[in-house]
Protein backbone atom coordinates (compact mmCIF):
# COMPACT_ATOMS: atom_id res chain seq x y z
CA UNK A 1 0.00 0.00 0.00
CA UNK A 2 1.05 3.37 -1.11
CA UNK A 3 0.43 6.57 0.70
CA UNK A 4 0.47 9.91 -0.88
CA UNK A 5 1.76 13.31 1.11
CA UNK A 6 0.74 16.22 -0.30
CA UNK A 7 2.27 19.49 1.42
CA UNK A 8 -0.02 22.28 0.52
CA UNK A 9 2.31 25.29 -0.56
CA UNK A 10 0.76 28.88 1.17
CA UNK A 11 -1.30 31.18 -1.25
CA UNK A 12 1.17 33.62 -3.46
CA UNK A 13 -0.81 36.64 -2.09
CA UNK A 14 0.51 35.75 1.44
CA UNK A 15 3.30 37.69 3.05
CA UNK A 16 6.21 34.66 2.87
CA UNK A 17 5.70 33.95 -1.21
CA UNK A 18 4.89 35.87 -3.48
CA UNK A 19 4.96 36.66 -7.72
CA UNK A 20 6.99 39.44 -8.98
CA UNK A 21 3.42 40.76 -10.29
CA UNK A 22 2.51 40.96 -6.85
CA UNK A 23 5.40 42.53 -5.78
CA UNK A 24 4.79 44.98 -8.45
CA UNK A 25 1.13 45.31 -7.11
CA UNK A 26 1.94 46.01 -3.40
CA UNK A 27 4.78 48.43 -4.09
CA UNK A 28 2.07 50.32 -6.08
CA UNK A 29 -0.22 50.33 -3.45
CA UNK A 30 2.33 51.35 -0.98
CA UNK A 31 3.21 54.05 -2.94
CA UNK A 32 0.15 55.03 -3.39
CA UNK A 33 -0.99 55.06 0.58
CA UNK A 34 1.95 56.82 1.17
CA UNK A 35 1.82 59.62 -0.95
CA UNK A 36 2.05 63.07 0.61
CA UNK A 37 3.67 61.29 3.32
CA UNK A 38 7.71 61.23 3.97
CA UNK A 39 8.91 58.18 1.81
CA UNK A 40 11.06 55.68 3.34
CA UNK A 41 14.49 55.80 1.72
CA UNK A 42 15.21 52.69 -0.40
CA UNK A 43 18.66 51.18 -0.75
CA UNK A 44 19.11 50.30 -3.96
CA UNK A 45 21.82 48.15 -4.69
CA UNK A 46 23.95 46.73 -7.63
CA UNK A 47 22.60 44.23 -9.97
CA UNK A 48 24.27 41.58 -12.17
CA UNK A 49 27.96 40.18 -11.83
CA UNK A 50 29.65 43.44 -13.01
CA UNK A 51 33.05 44.66 -12.93
CA UNK A 52 33.55 46.63 -9.60
CA UNK A 53 34.13 50.36 -10.49
CA UNK A 54 37.88 51.19 -10.02
CA UNK A 55 38.72 54.22 -12.27
CA UNK A 56 42.24 55.33 -12.51
CA UNK A 57 41.97 59.15 -12.49
CA UNK A 58 45.26 59.95 -10.74
CA UNK A 59 47.89 58.65 -13.12
CA UNK A 60 50.85 61.07 -14.12
CA UNK A 61 48.98 63.81 -12.78
CA UNK A 62 52.05 65.95 -12.33
CA UNK A 63 52.45 66.04 -15.95
CA UNK A 64 49.50 67.94 -16.93
CA UNK A 65 49.81 70.68 -14.45
CA UNK A 66 50.53 73.75 -15.65
CA UNK A 67 51.60 76.74 -13.77
CA UNK A 68 51.11 80.92 -14.06
CA UNK A 69 53.87 82.23 -12.15
CA UNK A 70 55.94 83.65 -14.90
CA UNK A 71 52.37 86.64 -15.11
CA UNK A 72 53.65 89.29 -13.43
CA UNK A 73 57.22 88.95 -15.43
CA UNK A 74 55.03 88.99 -18.62
CA UNK A 75 53.31 91.88 -17.59
CA UNK A 76 56.51 94.06 -16.47
CA UNK A 77 58.17 92.93 -20.14
CA UNK A 78 55.04 94.08 -22.21
CA UNK A 79 55.31 97.27 -20.13
CA UNK A 80 58.83 97.73 -20.76
CA UNK A 81 58.04 97.26 -24.15
CA UNK A 82 55.08 100.03 -24.89
CA UNK A 83 57.60 102.37 -23.19
CA UNK A 84 60.46 101.38 -25.22
CA UNK A 85 58.22 101.45 -28.67
CA UNK A 86 56.99 104.87 -27.44
CA UNK A 87 60.64 106.53 -26.96
CA UNK A 88 61.55 105.00 -30.46
CA UNK A 89 58.59 106.48 -32.01
CA UNK A 90 58.66 110.13 -29.99
CA UNK A 91 57.06 112.74 -30.72
CA UNK A 92 54.97 110.95 -33.12
CA UNK A 93 51.54 109.14 -31.63
CA UNK A 94 51.88 105.42 -30.79
CA UNK A 95 48.89 104.19 -33.02
CA UNK A 96 47.57 105.16 -36.30
CA UNK A 97 44.88 107.27 -37.30
CA UNK A 98 42.03 104.66 -38.34
CA UNK A 99 38.44 105.55 -39.44
CA UNK A 100 35.17 104.03 -38.12
CA UNK A 101 33.24 101.21 -39.68
CA UNK A 102 30.05 99.47 -39.18
CA UNK A 103 29.71 95.82 -38.17
CA UNK A 104 28.63 93.25 -40.75
CA UNK A 105 25.72 91.97 -41.26
CA UNK A 106 22.11 93.05 -40.42
CA UNK A 107 22.46 91.55 -36.53
CA UNK A 108 25.74 93.67 -35.33
CA UNK A 109 25.43 96.86 -37.87
CA UNK A 110 24.13 99.15 -35.08
CA UNK A 111 27.40 98.99 -33.26
CA UNK A 112 30.71 100.74 -34.62
CA UNK A 113 34.50 99.82 -34.41
CA UNK A 114 37.49 101.07 -35.75
CA UNK A 115 38.81 100.03 -39.48
CA UNK A 116 41.46 98.85 -41.33
CA UNK A 117 42.23 101.97 -42.73
CA UNK A 118 40.34 104.74 -44.77
CA UNK A 119 39.47 104.42 -48.51
CA UNK A 120 40.99 107.13 -51.11
CA UNK A 121 37.78 108.92 -52.05
CA UNK A 122 37.88 109.58 -48.01
CA UNK A 123 41.69 110.97 -48.00
CA UNK A 124 41.38 112.79 -51.59
CA UNK A 125 38.09 114.76 -49.78
CA UNK A 126 40.08 115.62 -46.86
CA UNK A 127 43.02 117.10 -49.29
CA UNK A 128 45.33 114.34 -48.55
CA UNK A 129 46.87 111.76 -50.95
CA UNK A 130 47.16 108.16 -49.93
CA UNK A 131 51.49 108.08 -49.81
CA UNK A 132 51.43 111.47 -48.47
CA UNK A 133 48.53 110.22 -45.63
CA UNK A 134 50.33 107.26 -44.68
CA UNK A 135 53.72 109.12 -43.90
CA UNK A 136 51.81 111.06 -41.05
CA UNK A 137 50.20 108.46 -39.52
CA UNK A 138 46.93 108.28 -41.18
CA UNK A 139 46.22 104.19 -42.30
CA UNK A 140 45.33 103.74 -45.83
CA UNK A 141 42.66 100.98 -46.91
CA UNK A 142 42.13 100.55 -50.87
CA UNK A 143 39.84 97.90 -50.66
CA UNK A 144 36.90 99.76 -48.76
CA UNK A 145 34.12 101.07 -50.47
CA UNK A 146 31.65 103.85 -49.33
CA UNK A 147 28.34 102.83 -48.70
CA UNK A 148 26.83 105.40 -47.03
CA UNK A 149 27.11 109.13 -47.14
CA UNK A 150 27.01 109.69 -43.62
CA UNK A 151 29.84 107.49 -43.22
CA UNK A 152 31.66 109.03 -45.77
CA UNK A 153 31.02 112.85 -44.19
CA UNK A 154 32.03 111.51 -40.91
CA UNK A 155 35.49 109.94 -42.03
CA UNK A 156 36.17 113.01 -43.93
CA UNK A 157 35.32 114.96 -40.82
CA UNK A 158 37.77 112.76 -38.68
CA UNK A 159 40.47 113.44 -41.18
CA UNK A 160 40.35 117.26 -40.92
CA UNK A 161 40.58 117.12 -37.26
CA UNK A 162 43.58 115.42 -37.16
CA UNK A 163 44.62 117.59 -40.05
CA UNK A 164 43.96 120.77 -37.40
CA UNK A 165 45.75 119.12 -34.63
CA UNK A 166 48.68 117.87 -36.07
CA UNK A 167 52.46 119.72 -36.23
CA UNK A 168 54.62 118.37 -38.59
CA UNK A 169 57.93 118.77 -38.08
CA UNK A 170 60.61 119.51 -41.13
CA UNK A 171 63.05 116.95 -42.36
CA UNK A 172 65.61 119.82 -42.23
CA UNK A 173 65.84 121.98 -39.09
CA UNK A 174 65.16 125.93 -39.90
CA UNK A 175 63.90 124.66 -43.38
CA UNK A 176 59.82 124.01 -42.91
CA UNK A 177 58.26 123.41 -46.50
CA UNK A 178 54.93 123.72 -47.77
CA UNK A 179 52.53 121.41 -48.96
CA UNK A 180 49.33 119.63 -48.36
CA UNK A 181 49.97 119.58 -44.80
CA UNK A 182 52.82 122.97 -44.31
CA UNK A 183 55.35 122.56 -41.83
CA UNK A 184 55.53 123.82 -38.75
CA UNK A 185 57.63 127.42 -38.93
CA UNK A 186 58.20 126.85 -34.63
CA UNK A 187 61.49 125.78 -33.35
CA UNK A 188 61.52 122.71 -32.99
CA UNK A 189 64.23 122.37 -30.10
CA UNK A 190 61.97 124.58 -27.65
CA UNK A 191 58.39 123.52 -28.66
CA UNK A 192 57.05 121.61 -26.09
CA UNK A 193 55.01 118.59 -27.48
CA UNK A 194 53.35 115.75 -25.50
CA UNK A 195 52.99 112.38 -27.38
CA UNK A 196 49.77 110.43 -28.12
CA UNK A 197 50.25 107.25 -26.17
CA UNK A 198 46.24 106.00 -26.46
CA UNK A 199 45.22 102.99 -27.92
CA UNK A 200 43.39 105.17 -30.29
CA UNK A 201 44.33 108.28 -31.66
CA UNK A 202 40.41 109.32 -32.18
CA UNK A 203 38.59 106.59 -30.49
CA UNK A 204 35.29 105.08 -31.67
CA UNK A 205 32.22 107.32 -30.72
CA UNK A 206 30.49 105.20 -28.09
CA UNK A 207 27.24 104.91 -28.23
CA UNK A 208 24.04 105.93 -25.28
CA UNK A 209 22.45 102.87 -24.06
CA UNK A 210 19.90 104.71 -22.40
CA UNK A 211 17.78 107.95 -23.34
CA UNK A 212 16.30 109.86 -21.15
CA UNK A 213 12.51 109.05 -20.39
CA UNK A 214 10.07 111.78 -22.82
CA UNK A 215 6.96 113.17 -22.05
CA UNK A 216 4.20 111.54 -24.51
CA UNK A 217 2.25 113.80 -26.13
CA UNK A 218 -1.18 113.92 -28.07
CA UNK A 219 0.72 113.90 -31.65
CA UNK A 220 2.33 110.77 -30.40
CA UNK A 221 -0.23 109.01 -29.57
CA UNK A 222 -2.17 109.88 -32.50
CA UNK A 223 0.26 109.09 -34.90
CA UNK A 224 -0.23 105.26 -36.48
CA UNK A 225 3.51 103.87 -36.81
CA UNK A 226 2.67 101.14 -38.42
CA UNK A 227 0.39 102.62 -40.80
CA UNK A 228 3.38 105.04 -41.92
CA UNK A 229 6.24 102.42 -41.69
CA UNK A 230 3.57 100.33 -44.80
CA UNK A 231 3.38 103.58 -46.54
CA UNK A 232 7.08 104.30 -46.88
CA UNK A 233 7.37 100.83 -48.34
CA UNK A 234 4.36 100.99 -50.96
CA UNK A 235 6.22 104.69 -51.71
CA UNK A 236 9.68 102.79 -52.14
CA UNK A 237 8.19 99.82 -54.26
CA UNK A 238 6.38 101.99 -57.08
CA UNK A 239 9.06 104.60 -56.99
CA UNK A 240 10.51 103.92 -60.04
CA UNK A 241 7.30 103.15 -62.19
CA UNK A 242 6.00 106.50 -60.46
CA UNK A 243 9.20 108.40 -61.69
CA UNK A 244 9.16 106.68 -65.37
CA UNK A 245 5.13 107.53 -65.73
CA UNK A 246 6.07 111.22 -64.52
CA UNK A 247 8.55 111.52 -67.11
CA UNK A 248 6.67 110.18 -69.97
CA UNK A 249 3.46 112.41 -69.30
CA UNK A 250 6.25 115.13 -69.05
CA UNK A 251 7.24 114.14 -72.95
CA UNK A 252 3.50 113.99 -73.90
CA UNK A 253 2.83 117.62 -72.35
CA UNK A 254 5.65 118.98 -74.63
Amino acid sequence: IFFFLMIRRPPRSTQSRSSAASDVYKRQVSTQSTWGIKRKKINSKMKHNNVIPNVHLRKHWSKFVRTWFNQPARKRRRLETRRNRAAELFPRPVQALRPVVRLSTQRYNKKQRLGRGFTLEEIRKAGLQPLFARSIGVTVDHRRKNRSVEAFNANVQRLLAYKEKLILFPRREGKPKKGLVNDTTADTKTLQVTQNRDRAVFGAPVLKLREKPVKITKEMKDTNVYRVQRLEKTNQKWEGRRDKRRKEQQQEQK
